[in-house]
Formats: C-alpha cells, structure tokens, sequence
C-alpha cells in the first residue's frame, strides 16, 4: 500500500487517509446548507477534501495500482504445458489389436540465472517509483489548491477592505450633508464626497465578482460540490512557522534534496534502470524446458512406457546483444534525469525561498509601520477638513491614500501566502494527510 513519509519517520497510507476523509464527510466537514453560512473552511479542511474528492488525484493512483500489477506479473511462474500428441493414423492395421501411438506428457520452462528473482526486484523498484509519482502528483495538486484557497481569501479580504471604506465614507457623506445643510460647506464638496461614495459601492461590486470567481476555481479542485456558492476560506493566513529551521537557501535545498518525490522517483528509476541491465544479461542463458509424460504404442515391443525430454536454445549466433544496449542507454538516460531534476530541485528551491523571506519582510513591514502611518494620515486629514485647515481634496485623497494601503497590504499577504505555499510545495514536505489523521473525531 502507497505511504507518504516525513522527516518524522511517520507514514500513512493512501487509503488510511482516505478513509479518514471520509470520516470527515461522514461528520460533517463537507457543505451543509446550515454549517456552511456560519463558519468558513480552513486551510488543512479544504486540502482533506480535495484528497477526498479530487478527480485528478484518483486519477493519478491508477498509475500506482498499474505498477502494482505489473508487480504481480513479474512474480509469476511459467505454468506448465499439458501435450497430447497421436502418430500412425491409419484406418487400417496389419494387426487388428495395433493402433495408433498416443503420448501424453507435461513440459515445464525453468528459469535459469535469477530471471524471475531479477524480474520481481525490477518490478519492485518500478512500484517505489509510482508510489513517488502519486506523491508528487499530491504535491503539485495540492500547491494548486492551496493557491486557489489564498485567491478566495484574498477575494474575501478585498470585500473586507471594501465594505469598511464603504461605510466610512457613507459616514463622511452623512456628515457633510448635515454640514451643508446649514451652509458649512458648499456643494461641490457634498458632491465630490458622494463619488467617492459610489466608488466604493463599484469596489464593492468588483470584490463580489472575484469572490464568485475564485469560489468557481477552488471548487473545481473540490469536484464542484452542490453547495459551492457557499464555499468560504477562515480569515487566517499562514504564518510560516514551517520554515522557522531554515536559515537559508542551502538548508531549504537540502531539506528539498531528501524529501521531494519527483527527485526519489527519478532516482529510483535510475535504479531499476541499472537493474534493467542485469535483467539483460540474465537473459543471455537459455533457460531449460523439461518434459515427462506417457506413450501407449500397441505395436512396439513395450506398449507403456514413460517419456522424458530436455530443451535448451543454444545461444551460438546472437546474445541479447541489442537489448543490453538498450539497457545500458536507459539507464545513462535516467542518471541524466536524475541529474535534471536535482538541477529543477535548487533552482525551484532557491526561488521559492527568496520570494518567502522578501514577502514575509514586506508584510511585517506593513503591520509594524505603514499601516498605523496611513491611518493616522487619514485621521488627521479628517480632522483637518472640519477644523477648516485644509479642503475636500485633501481629504479625498487621504481616504484613498488609506484605501490603496489597505488593499496593497492584503495583496501583500496573499503574495505572502503564495510564497509559503511555493517554498512548501518546493520543499516537497505535504503534511496535509497528517493534520488530517490528527483532527479526525
């Protein structure tokens, strides 16, 4: 059975995890109309479902259960063969108490110099290596789904940002209409404050369109369940704890090197490459075929007797000369693509890494300093619009000042999110079966 292992050493199974999905549906993670209104899904339950119901994933274990049965195949033993054979068909005798002669015997293929031993090892490696390809297709999907649940956060988060400008200028226009109701202010300024206030109701329309968009994307992942309209993401971004070990990009390659599957299956296709060449040699033995059986001729001097018959191919004029070579050039083809994805490996790493830390500074950056800046710029302009100090331009501008740092913060944390979830497929560490297992009732 496939199992995904972690630097932990812990492993579960295909099937266990699946099962544990469905332990879940069972308990209600999955959509009902009442649950699903009232609370949002997180991160670790939008990757149990996909598990669970992703057409691409169940798709990709077929390539796993065919390997299995190749498996099955290179174990098998040649099954003997049951001959009949009768000579001497006449419709007349010389003798009326002769007839025809009848043989009867089995005949068995042995298999000399380790085939099948040699065969079963190859097949062996050949399952190690679709066991990987499985993981490494969980682990793309799953970079694919997580990005598409940080799109719907991001979507949500805009429409967040939206409806609180949206009320705060709807404020400001309350209040500037009292104000030009007794003539404090003209009403061109009344007017200049109710676009700012249609345009944060055009804001709040196109927020509304991108959550209806990445819902569709993310439930194309989740096989479109019947409640996708009420898809929604838990207002939690990953803090990236997860990578508080690496100090660099040397430590997040390494990890990289020991833990990605496309890497272990490209090096275990090198193995049963290497192993293939053997398999040719081996080839190069004639194997055995051994017969025994009967013969009744009534005309022979013994009429019953016992037959016994050995078979060996003499190999005088070709041995597998052609298909040792092939051999060796399949494997010189799978060390070069070890060596291709060892390359891809760093490159992905290196990239992936550099784009958390730089990500993860500029949001820090936003929380620590330029969004208590922004906010106090479009307090203070506020201020000094009813002081009289400065004029309606001012004050439009600060409120959009404030408006654009809000949504370039929020993008800055889903751009955030999107590294995580690059270096965490890049690192080739999906620990999303676990959390699973783990919060199963």
């Amino acid at each position: 059975m496939f199992k995904i292992s972690t630097d932990t050493d812990n492993s579960v199974s295909i099937g266990t995890a699946l099962a544990y999905c469905g332990l879940l549906f069972c308990f209600g993670l999955w959509f009902p109309p009442a649950w699903s209104a009232t609370k949002a899904l997180s991160e670790e339950q939008v990757i149990g479902l996909f598990f669970a119901r992703n057409l691409s994933l169940i798709s990709a274990e077929f390539g796993l259960e065919t390997a299995q049965a190749q498996k099955l195949i290179a174990a098998a033993i040649p099954n003997p063969e049951l001959n009949l054979y009768s000579q001497e068909l006449s419709p007349n005798y010389p003798v009326s108490s002769n007839g025809p002669v009848i043989y009867v015997s089995v005949s068995q293929l042995i298999e000399t110099a380790g085939k099948r031993r040699l065969r079963m090892e190859n097949s062996q490696l050949g399952e190690q290596a679709a066991e990987a390809d499985l993981s490494d297709a969980i682990r793309t999907l799953s970079r694919a789904v997580r990005r598409a649940y940080f799109d719907l956060l991001l979507a949500q988060k805009m429409m967040e940002a939206a409806s609180d400008q949206g009320r705060h200028v709807q404020r400001l226009v309350d209040i500037q209409q009292q104000r030009f109701d007794v003539g404090d202010i003209s009403e061109r300024d009344l007017t200049r404050m109710k676009i700012e206030a249609l345009k944060s109701k055009s804001d709040i329309d196109r927020a509304a369109s991108q959550i209806a968009s990445a819902r569709a994307q993310l439930a194309v992942f989740l096989a479109w369940p019947e409640d996708a309209s009420e898809i929604a993401a838990e207002d939690l971004w990953p803090d990236g704890k997860l990578f508080a070990e690496l100090k660099d990009d040397a430590a997040a390659t390494a990890t990289a090197l020991d833990h990605r599957p496309d890497l272990l299956a490209a090096r275990t296709r090198y193995s049963q490459a290497k192993q293939g060449i053997d398999l040719a040699k081996a080839q190069r033995i004639p194997d055995v075929r051994v017969s025994a059986g009967f013969a009744h001729d009534l005309g022979n001097y013994v009429q019953n007797g016992a037959t016994l018959g050995l078979s060996v191919p003499l190999p005088l004029f070709y041995r597998q000369e052609g298909e040792i070579a092939q051999a060796g050039i399949r494997s010189n083809d799978a060390e070069l693509r070890v060596k291709q994805t060892e390359i891809a490996v760093r490159s992905e790493v290196t990239t992936a890494f550099a784009a958390w830390v730089s990500t993860n500074t500029i949001v820090r950056r936003y929380e620590s300093d330029i969004l208590q800046k922004a906010k106090h710029i479009r307090d203070s302009a506020e201020l000094a619009y009813t002081s009289g100090s400065t004029d309606i331009i001012d004050l439009i501008q600060a409120q959009r000042d404030y408006r654009n740092t809000i949504l370039d913060y929020y993008q800055a944390q889903a751009n955030r999110a999107y590294a995580y979830t690059d270096l965490k497929t890049a690192l080739g560490e999906e620990k999303g079966l676990y959390a699973i297992a783990d919060n199963t009732p």
